[in-house]
């Protein structure tokens, strides 16, 4: 392992990797995440050598992730020290500084590196067992999002909720706020698909184009696949390229493809069928920033601009893929369930607050995918302790405006028809949770903001 660990780190050092991708690389080759992340810290920039006892230069301080290290100059800023000018160190978890490095570091090693579990790779995802009842695939009928389409008895509540909003006033500048979703959702709505009527955030449509199109053309001159480990590690290489954040691959487990497709604008629905063997899955960030000042329009807006940037990521990826002589289908929130999938590509596991939890984000990322043949090797599942953290931690719970988060143990029965039965989870009350969106006025983002594995980026402040 610490031959493999130093050509990470030599990658990382001449920035041929990045350092969220160091720090996954090295927490998977058993390194705990905190030390991984206290040793990408620890990587000095091509800044000048101070003449102070310090001689180290570290990244910018305020985009450092938490139990990162941190330093701290008297101005207040992140460039070097000057001459004998004294230098602390700042420990971003718990706020003390210390005179040296070497204090900081015992400090960080002994009070944070152990409470941070190690990422491990499993042989079956962390859900796995939860599976103890008779489950079948899911209707996409019976999402949430699609039940507004035809469920009367929900349509009813729903404009119930938005009375109470017309009524109440909002109580907040509506025409900007709307106004920044508009702009952040532009892209998904104007060519995720060219159906007039698509608000965005859903995906496919079919016969109407757009960047979920299914029908692009692929390359009659394939390109031959040596090494589909290779083709993986080039598939990752330009899923990011593109602008995608996490990236896994798995085999398309059937029971995650929906039973039958359901278009709310159109009303088609019919049975669905997948031949496709694997799926490429992708996580986009939302900026922390945005997502923590919830509920909304600035959260609503990073939302949005996730979901724009979902069909550009998938789109661009599947038409890399066409072009390479290989089907490809790019997908939003259709065709599939993303979260199980994401699960089985290693990216994640399954929390508390219904979404996936990421060693990198927590939940703060949207996932979209790729289905293809082209010959590729599926990435493992991953096991980084959330499913027993989850069982202690109600952070999500308090935070939910609208009481759609179980407080209790996992259970198999669900809230309403939009939870499968047969799965023991938490499940969450999506119809409380969309009524309490109408009558917001905005979606609501604040189970993820509250969640301690969004991993906020701390902010240094004078004592």
């Amino acid at each position: 392992m610490n031959l493999r660990l130093s050509e990470i780190l030599q990658q990382f050092r001449h920035g041929e990797i990045s350092r969220r991708d160091f720090v996954q690389a090295a927490a998977l080759l058993g390194l705990g995440l905190g030390a991984a992340e206290l040793l990408a810290s620890c990587v000095p920039t091509a800044t000048t050598t101070p003449t102070s006892d310090v001689m180290l230069h570290f990244e910018g301080f305020d985009t450092v992730p938490t139990y990162a290290l941190n330093h701290i100059h008297p101005e207040g800023t992140n460039t070097p020290p000057p001459e004998k000018e004294a230098t602390t160190w700042y420990c971003s978890a718990c706020g003390q500084r210390f005179a040296t490095l070497e204090a900081f570091q015992k400090h960080a090693l002994a009070e944070h590196v152990w409470k941070l579990p190690e990422i491990l790779q499993v042989e079956e995802p962390t859900y796995r067992k939860g599976l103890v009842g008779v489950v079948k695939r899911f209707d996409e009928k019976n999402t949430i999002f699609s039940r507004l389409a035809w469920d009367e008895d929900l349509q009813k509540l729903e404009a119930a909720a938005a009375q109470a909003k017309e009524i109440s006033g909002g109580g907040v500048d509506t025409i900007e706020g709307e106004a920044l979703v508009a702009g952040a959702i532009y892209v998904d709505k104007t060519a995720g698909n060219q159906h007039p009527y698509y608000p965005g955030y859903f995906g496919h449509m079919r016969e109407v184009g757009g960047l979920y199109n299914w029908d692009d053309p692929v390359n009659s001159e394939q390109y031959s696949v040596s090494d589909p480990a290779v083709m993986s590690d080039r598939i990752k290489e330009v899923a990011r390229f593109y602008g995608a954040d996490l990236v896994g691959i798995t085999t398309i487990d059937p029971l995650w493809v929906y039973e039958n497709y359901f278009e709310p604008i159109t009303g088609k629905a019919d049975r669905l069928n997948i031949d496709n063997k694997y799926a490429i899955v992708m996580g986009i960030e939302m900026d922390w920033n945005t997502i923590d000042d919830t509920p909304g329009p600035n959260a609503s807006a990073a939302t949005a601009l996730a979901y724009s940037k979902m069909a550009e990521v998938s789109a661009s990826l599947a038409k890399y893929i066409r072009s390479l002589g290989y089907p490809a289908i790019p997908c939003g929130n259709d065709t599939t369930q993303s979260i199980p999938l994401a699960i089985d590509a290693g990216l994640g596991e399954l929390g508390r607050l219904g979404l996936m939890l990421s060693p990198e984000f927590g939940p703060r990322q949207r996932l979209c995918k790729v289905l293809t043949d082209l010959p590729l090797v599926p990435d493992k599942p991953i096991d980084f302790g959330i499913q027993s953290y989850c069982e202690t931690c109600h952070a999500c719970c308090q935070a939910c405006p609208a009481d759609a988060i179980r407080w209790e143990d996992r259970t198999t029965e669900g809230t309403s028809i939009s939870n499968r039965p047969g799965i023991l989870r938490w499940p969450v009350d999506v119809e409380k949770c969309h009524l309490f969106w109408t009558e917001n006025g905005y979606d609501c983002s604040n189970c993820v903001a509250a969640c301690p594995w969004a991993l906020q980026p701390r902010r240094m402040t004078e004592f």
